[in-house]
């Protein structure tokens, strides 16, 4: 969820900070102090398109910069996208707009495109205002939903397998019925490949040999001479370590009995000398070179490393995968060669696949359709509740061609008056009757909603009190306990008093100009704040008591 949002150069706001607390915040403020502005600062950090008319004006750049705390689906959503959290657990999101038409996108510091700051801000921040109806608008999001109602992970999953297997035999049938010149081509390349590599007889792990003895004949003539000297120096002249070592072995074996440590020092002497004995038999294995012929075992040697790496460069794998790679082009040209027959193989794998991948689709699409009617159920019941007992919502689900997510195409609608026929979610006209509408889609997917932060513009329009008392007590519980975090900007008193935090949002004059504050209500501000929406100009202790009682 939004933890801090920084604000610079928009409209009226100058510089504003501002940290949101978890759970249910109102935003009020009177018309014109820039609640507006502040929904359209975010709007930008989630990738809406930018207007260089929105900022300040003698400003040449705006920026808007937003830090989020993410919860185990979100992270793993933009694990997708690369993402990882910062150490702290946040990550941080700029966007910065100048005054001659750049735009600028970053993500923990890195540059990002605009498409994909929108996709990775889809999942942290749902914007529901006056002209937005962001992720549940979406039919391919919808369908999304819709299968995260039904619980139906384990029956996709099953589609999921038939469908890949049905797409892998199609294709390989489609490759072979293609007797174009580009085949023929195709299968004059594969057969020259297997040749060459059958040819170079590389075999696993030679590159790595072949390198360790290019080093070694390199550097033939001084390993002889300086491993014959360490060998001599160790054992082979007169005064070496060996005989030294025995030397003092002698001096302190003289002394056991007449200093105590003199058994201990003998001891760990002879340890040394067996240790010095074991590394100078080891080093004289380096002192001859058998009369090998160095200079041609090099060139040799570097001849051979020279082919694997023009194979591993042309390629483009190391040579320890070369028979991997040998393996997988003999299987295509045995099962060219042979077309006819595997046409006929893969032809009957295919009707097999295609009847398996139907009754896969088949019992996806009857999951579907049975979580479309609980669905259905469930929000009527919520608009019930919101006083929209004439809004009707359906879900349409038609048959499509096969794809990687079923043969089903779902849409939600709506029918917001009584007599008129359904329409998209994106149609509806009334702002805040669509932000009501997406507020009962909330409640009902809060189980299955990865999204933290929720903002929902004016969603009291043109309500009764009762109404917005109902909408107030909806928005806290959809919270959820605080683990969901929900933005409300009002001007309704009765909504403002059930958040679990109140912002208040005004204008004043500073250095002649014009400029946006937000600040936090204790328990007092709260009851002047609510008392000033209901009563307007003139407050009366009528009206502060009243207010005093809504909080209570």
């Amino acid at each position: 969820m939004l933890i801090s949002i920084y604000i610079e150069n928009i409209a009226l706001i100058k510089k504003l900070s501002l940290e949101p607390d978890n759970g249910f915040c109102a935003f009020t403020g009177e018309t014109g102090a820039g609640k507006s502005i502040i929904i359209d600062s975010l709007g930008l950090l989630c990738g809406a398109r930018s207007d260089k008319d929105i900022i300040r004006t003698g400003e040449d750049e705006a920026t808007v910069e937003g830090i989020f705390t993410l919860n185990e689906a979100s992270k793993k959503v933009l694990a997708e996208y690369d993402i990882e959290p910062e150490e702290d657990g946040t990550v941080s999101v700029l966007r910065k707009i100048t005054r001659d038409g750049r735009s600028t996108a970053k993500i923990n510091g890195r540059n990002i495109p605009l498409s994909r700051l929108k996709a990775v801000m889809s999942q942290l921040i749902s914007i529901h205002g006056q002209q937005d109806t962001q992720a549940f608008a979406d039919n391919g999001k919808q369908l999304q939903m819709l299968d995260s109602f039904a619980k139906n992970e384990s029956v996709f999953n099953v589609y999921t397998e038939k469908y890949e297997k049905y797409k892998s035999i199609d294709l390989r049938l489609n490759a072979l019925n293609d007797d174009s010149k580009e085949r023929e081509l195709r299968l004059d390349m594969l057969r020259y490949r297997v040749n060459e590599l059958r040819s170079a007889k590389v075999v696993f792990g030679e590159r790595d040999e072949l390198e360790a003895e290019r080093k070694r004949l390199a550097n033939s003539e001084k390993i002889v001479m300086n491993a014959s000297e360490a060998y001599a120096v160790l054992y082979a002249k007169d005064g070496s370590a060996i005989e030294s070592v025995d030397t003092a072995i002698g001096a302190l074996s003289s002394l056991s009995g007449i200093i105590p440590e003199a058994d201990e020092l003998s001891s760990r002497l002879e340890s040394a000398k067996y240790e010095l004995l074991d590394i100078a038999d080891t080093v004289k294995a380096y002192t001859d070179t058998d009369g090998e012929n160095v200079q041609a075992r090099l060139d040799d040697v570097m001849t051979r490393l020279e082919l694997i790496k023009k194979l591993e460069k042309k390629y483009k794998v190391s040579s320890d995968e070369f028979q991997n790679l040998l393996e997988e082009w003999i299987t295509e040209l045995d099962a060219n060669e042979n077309s006819e027959e595997e046409k006929e193989r893969l032809t009957k794998e295919l009707e097999i696949a295609k009847k398996e991948l139907f009754e896969a689709g088949v019992a996806l699409t009857e999951t579907r359709r049975t979580a479309a009617s609980m669905l259905c159920e469930r929000v009527s019941e919520e608009l019930n509740e919101l006083d929209m007992p004439g809004v009707r919502f359906s879900v349409t689900l038609r048959q499509n061609v096969f794809t990687e997510n079923g043969k089903d195409f779902a849409e939600f609608l709506i029918s917001a008056n009584k007599g008129e026929e359904p329409k998209p979610l994106s149609k509806i006209a009334s702002g805040g009757e669509l932000s009501r509408i997406m507020l009962c889609l909330k409640c009902v997917f809060a189980d299955t909603e990865s999204i933290g932060t929720l903002i929902f513009d004016e969603i009291d329009a043109g309500v009764s009190g009762r109404t917005s008392e109902k909408i107030g007590i909806r928005l806290k519980n959809a919270t959820d306990g605080k683990k969901t975090q929900i933005i409300c900007v009002t001007h309704s008193a009765i909504l403002a008093a059930k958040a679990d935090a109140h912002y208040k949002i005004s204008k004043k004059e500073t250095d002649g100009r014009v400029i946006t504050n937000v600040e936090k209500l204790d328990h007092n501000g709260r009851r002047d704040e609510l008392a000033r929406i209901m009563g307007g100009v003139n407050v009366t202790e009528t009206v502060l008591k009243a207010a005093e009682e809504m909080l209570a």
